[in-house]
């Protein structure tokens, strides 16, 4: 529904700045019907806004979900748009003999289409990354957590003499450390840590627990482990109970944040 809003709000806002304004020549052009037309320019564009946020975001749902979203990825979006709203507009205006069909003539109404879009272009990028950094810069307290399971880990490393054997509930995080992996946990109620020989990877294939995930390229959390949430969509960061160790979870992994609210 506020995609709608948003798309007939700029589809007025351009019909109404030609009636009023009627810049780029419109001022000299005579017809019967003039006031219909500058009016359909508003619906043409209306019509592509639509397609663009609302049929085109049900296709790649993926590509506009919130947290892979940049200011240069909304930029892009956007000149995809003003270059669609370009076409349409200049083809109807062709169809009606306000314009002849030339490449130079298609140039001039791109940057008139830019002149009159980038203002509430602007504006929509900067209410989005407003939004978006209030939503999540503030830290985000996770419930208290749900009894452990007590799930058996045994993380054997690559000369297959090594091991170490634990509770789920004792494992805090892992680390990558060159060709080594940093395992923290607790043991005895104490904090310890221990290198096994072998990569993330291979360390995360022995873990069968569900709420222990790799959420960084160096690291692998328990998010049973997790006090509270920092940070926003282009990189959160897990406080964990009881260390001082702040884990980062690479954008790809965000949607593990979503699950902790």
């Amino acid at each position: 529904m506020q995609n709608l809003l948003y798309s007939f709000i700029l589809g007025v806002f351009i019909a109404g700045f030609l009636i009023v304004f009627q810049p780029f020549g419109i001022s000299r052009w005579e017809s019967e019907s003039k006031v219909l037309h500058l009016l359909a320019f508003g619906g043409v564009t209306f019509g592509i806004l639509v397609f663009m946020k609302v049929g085109v975001m049900k296709v790649f749902p993926n590509y506009f979900k919130e947290e892979k979203w940049t200011v240069g990825r909304e930029i892009l979006i956007n000149f995809t748009v003003l270059c669609l709203i370009t076409i349409g507009n200049f083809l109807y205006a062709v169809n009606i003999h306000l314009f002849p069909f030339k490449w130079e003539v298609f140039l001039w109404s791109f940057s008139a289409v830019v002149s009159l879009g980038v203002f509430p272009i602007f504006f929509n990028v900067f209410l989005k990354y407003k939004r978006g950094i209030s939503k999540y810069s503030e830290p985000v307290m996770v419930g208290a957590a749900k009894e452990e399971k007590e799930t058996d880990i045994l993380l054997k490393a690559e000369n297959g003499k090594d091991s170490l054997n634990l509770k789920a509930g004792e494992l805090f995080f892992l680390e990558s450390a060159d060709n080594y992996s940093k395992v923290v946990f607790t043991a005895e109620n104490e904090l310890k840590q221990e290198l096994l020989r072998g990569s993330l990877s291979s360390m995360e294939s022995q873990i069968l627990d569900e709420k222990i995930v790799r959420c960084h390229r160096s690291y692998i959390v328990n998010l049973n482990k997790t006090e509270k949430v920092t940070g926003n969509a282009q990189g959160y960061k897990l406080h964990l109970n009881g260390i001082e160790t702040v884990i980062p979870v690479a954008r790809k992994y965000s949607s593990i944040v979503a699950d902790l609210k």
